[in-house]
């Protein structure tokens, strides 16, 4: 079995789909999938609500992608897609149909639909510029699958069914209440045709082949005549549809259903491209996480809309350190910052661009996210063991190796309790060769834990904020001496309301 999204589909196992979950609520992926998936099948977002089984299919996916990148195959693949979407109609409409002849040429239609969009995907990647593995052996597939006898006789027995169809032309008259039906081309148009002849009646038809589920009396006595006189093709179509009741190849069915996750995404970058916002292919990397012109994805959709500014930031994580513990002024991007961290191990764990001007990234075993959120009242257990609750699953021996996202942990606990506790955290993660970062408004976080570099949100000489975030230690007096002026707490203004 050859599998688009998966080296070894028969080995391979789905990722923990509930924590993935969470990781796309906390990281706001539902804005941005939204956006991916907008014109595609419901089915397409499923494929992103669960990472590669290991760094293989990673590898995998990735090299896949840089081909539907490349112009000639992403035109291959998208009128490939076009096809099966008009090969998916024809299904339904024969489905729909009451008369047997109407289901038959419906058939006829999606096989011929079938046969043909694969011999032209598959001539036309023969000559193509595709260079990763799964096109490859998608590639070679074909050509064992469209060179077999079966299908070989399959093929030319719809072909010829197809262009005898497509040569039928007839000519309708109506005369002294009779009518008339020969082989042929006339000028006429059928609407008009009927609005003559039967004024008081309204009147449409495209093809009695091809219209509604339902034959008006006209259309069927049209039918009537016309297989009377072509009573040999019918057979013909008959005894194919009994033959063939079920052509299509469960191979060709699962990497069918595997082509919107490359090219949904490839659409989706291109689009992104036209409004300004760069996507690159994050390198490998043994230690260092770095990218350069990073941004928050779903920021950036809204923004877009709004026609707004996104600011994009830097990172480096060198060989060595482990965290980032990131602190600043309320509002100041620190959120916005780690998700777009996030999502940038996200999108490199799924083998797809990330969203940044150029980036380095490692290989992580896995990506969890902690964000924090109101108290759950059903629950009833309070925020501090709700948040407790949730760490569990991060902090396991099993989540060795994984990038980990925290934001605002353990706010309802006293500072000093807090600070205790998460520096646990960080020093248990660390232990285990965890990477992530951690947002907090307790800079002490940052001192004396081996591997955790301190990020601050910066603000101006005006202490307003930038939304950039740089290395440096936390300055805790600027943010205090922000809030004071903000609610007019300095020396001389106490003094002058006291006095």
């Amino acid at each position: 079995m050859i599998s688009l999204l998966s080296k070894n589909p028969n080995k391979s196992k789905k990722s923990g789909e509930n924590s993935q979950l969470t990781v796309l609520s906390d990281l706001n992926f539902d804005q941005i999938l939204d956006r991916i998936c907008l014109e595609w099948d419901s089915e397409l977002r499923k494929m992103y609500e669960s990472f590669p089984s290991s760094k293989e299919d990673e590898d995998y996916r990735k090299d896949i992608y840089q081909d539907f990148k490349k112009d000639d195959v992403y035109e291959i693949m998208s009128g490939h897609y076009s096809l099966i979407r008009e090969r998916r109609e024809y299904s339904a409409r024969k489905e729909d149909a009451y008369e047997l002849i109407q289901k038959q040429t419906w058939y006829l239609r999606e096989i011929h639909t079938y046969v043909s969009s694969l011999e032209l995907m598959h001539d036309k990647l023969g000559n193509s510029s595709c260079s990763s593995e799964g096109l490859k052996e998608l590639s070679a597939f074909l050509d064992g699958y469209l060179s077999d006898e079966n299908f070989r006789n399959m093929s030319n027995i719809i072909n010829a069914l197809w262009k005898e169809l497509s040569d039928f032309h007839v000519i309708l008259t109506y005369e002294k209440g009779r009518f008339t039906l020969t082989n042929g081309v006339t000028e006429g148009a059928y609407d008009k045709f009927l609005s003559e002849c039967f004024p008081e009646e309204h009147h449409t038809m495209t093809n009695p082949f091809a219209g509604t589920e339902y034959f008006s009396d006209l259309e069927n006595e049209i039918i009537k005549l016309f297989q009377r006189k072509n009573h040999s093709f019918f057979k013909k179509l008959e005894k194919f549809c009994k033959d063939y009741p079920e052509v299509f190849s469960e191979q060709i069915s699962v990497f069918e259903s595997e082509i919107p996750y490359y090219l949904a995404f490839a659409k989706f970058q291109r689009s992104m491209k036209e409004h300004g916002f760069d996507m690159c292919t994050a390198s490998k990397s043994d230690d260092t996480l770095s990218a350069s012109g990073l941004y928050d994805l779903a920021l950036a959709l809204t923004n877009m809309d709004n026609g707004k500014e996104t600011v994009p930031n830097e990172l480096f994580m060198d060989k060595g350190e482990s965290f980032f513990v990131l602190t600043g002024p309320n509002q100041g991007g620190k959120t916005t910052y780690a998700r777009s961290l996030g999502q940038l191990i996200y999108f490199n764990k799924m083998g797809l661009d990330v969203p940044a001007c150029s980036s380095s990234v490692p290989y992580y075993t896995n990506l969890w996210t902690h964000f924090s959120v109101e108290e759950s009242i059903e629950s009833g257990r309070g925020k501090l063991m709700d948040e407790l609750e949730r760490l569990k699953p991060i902090m396991h021996e099993s989540q060795e190796g994984a990038f980990i996202v925290i934001n605002e942990l353990f706010t309802t606990a006293a500072n000093y309790d807090a600070i205790e506790m998460g520096r646990r955290v960080l020093d248990y993660l660390t232990g285990i060769k965890c990477r992530g970062i951690y947002v907090t408004h307790l800079g002490e976080l940052s001192k004396n834990s081996k591997g955790v570099v301190s990020l601050i949100a910066c603000v101006d000489e005006n202490n307003v904020q930038t939304f950039k975030i740089e290395r440096n230690t936390p300055a805790e007096a600027t943010y205090i001496n922000r809030q004071v002026l903000k609610y007019h707490l300095t020396y001389e203004q106490l003094k002058e309301r006291f006095s």
